[in-house]
């Protein structure tokens, strides 16, 4: 069995140096990984503890990298609906360097729909495309010249 926790990366007051020292906490104490969740904007009527003031995991996620040495670094889950792929593919690809392998990639299709209509993406095209999203991930990651037909 692996142990890891969500490092609190929302709501007020966010402080680097806290996320830091819970980070270096659960690699001195053993814990195999460290997790950070994806949210770009929650509507006001959504009961969340994560609603306000999230710090995006993208960029979290290579912060963390920096400041932890042998931990694995989470992501759970990044919404793929919500941003353009091939980039997304890219930073992923570079914090996995930049940590030495360490970094876990979760991905999701998403589920509040109201999170959708703000940031203008159309509910009902999540599954395609998240499927779009993890072939172009894939293909990324592991082909030396990909070649991808999107729809």
């Amino acid at each position: 069995m692996k142990l890891g926790i969500c490092l609190p990366h929302y709501g007020r007051p966010i402080e680097p140096s806290r996320l830091a020292q819970l980070a270096a906490r659960a690699e001195e104490v053993g814990l195999d990984s460290v997790w950070v969740t994806d949210h770009v904007v929650v509507p006001r009527d959504v009961p969340l503890i994560y609603r306000d003031d999230m710090l995006d995991p993208l960029a979290v996620l290579p912060w963390l990298a920096g400041v932890t040495e042998r931990i694995a670094l989470g992501s759970s889950v990044i919404v793929l609906p919500y941003r353009s792929p091939l980039p997304v593919a890219k930073l992923l690809a570079s914090v996995d360097v930049l940590s030495a392998g360490r970094l876990i990639v979760g991905v999701a299709v998403g589920w509040l729909e109201g999170e959708f209509a703000a940031l203008g993406v159309p509910f009902r095209e999540r599954g395609r495309r998240s499927d779009e999203a993890i072939e172009i991930f894939r293909a990324a990651w592991t082909e030396e010249f990909p070649e991808l037909e999107t729809g």
